[in-house]
């Protein structure tokens, strides 16, 4: 289990996210820049096929809501979005970065950075749904012990949620709709 904080500045575009990896759970940051282009999705870092179908439907789910952040929906045809996750131990296919990779690219479109002391799994659907994961426990103590406070994670794992949140003195916030998380972390209806 990777112990180390997340370092580095904290800048538009990049959130905390979470794996359950082979030797536990391990914290990682997506960042996702934005680019002159003609609406290319680019995803690199050591991410399985669910991670990448993930981001897609991140650049979905944000192109369906980014006139509620001032955002012309049509900017993305002459938009490339690239997100990196660099660093993370081990390849990681399973579609739980999901609601990171949102989070980031939400932050890149209105260049307001996310709070580092949060952190975000769940997968997306198209509808906005957060589904739920697996290894909530693992991702919980990787999550304290990179320095994170506060967790949203899908509502659907509520039942591993309270034991894990007093064991690792960690804010378990249950949330089940992406919605409620943009509201909570950017402080504005999407």
């Amino acid at each position: 289990m990777k112990t180390d904080r997340l370092k580095g500045p904290s800048f538009p575009g990049i959130a905390t996210g979470l794996a359950r990896t082979s030797d536990g759970g391990e914290a990682f940051q997506v960042e996702c820049v934005l680019l002159s282009g003609r609406g290319k999705l680019i995803v690199t870092g050591n991410l399985g096929g669910s991670a990448r179908e993930s981001a897609q439907v991140a650049l979905t789910l944000a192109r369906m809501r980014a006139r509620g952040f001032g955002i012309n929906p049509a900017d993305f045809m002459r938009t490339d979005v690239h997100f990196h996750i660099p660093e993370i131990s081990a390849d990681k296919d399973g579609p739980s970065a999901g609601l990171a990779m949102l989070i980031a690219l939400i932050s890149a479109m209105t260049r307001k950075r996310v709070d580092p002391h949060l952190a975000f799994t769940g997968e997306i659907s198209l509808s906005g749904k957060i589904h739920p994961v697996e290894g909530l426990v693992e991702k919980s103590i990787a999550a304290h012990q990179a320095g994170i406070e506060s967790l949203f994670a899908p509502g659907g794992n509520a039942g591993e949620m309270d034991a894990t949140a007093k064991r690792e003195n960690l804010e378990i916030l249950a949330v089940e709709n992406v919605d409620e998380v943009l509201r909570r972390v950017f402080k504005k209806p999407a």
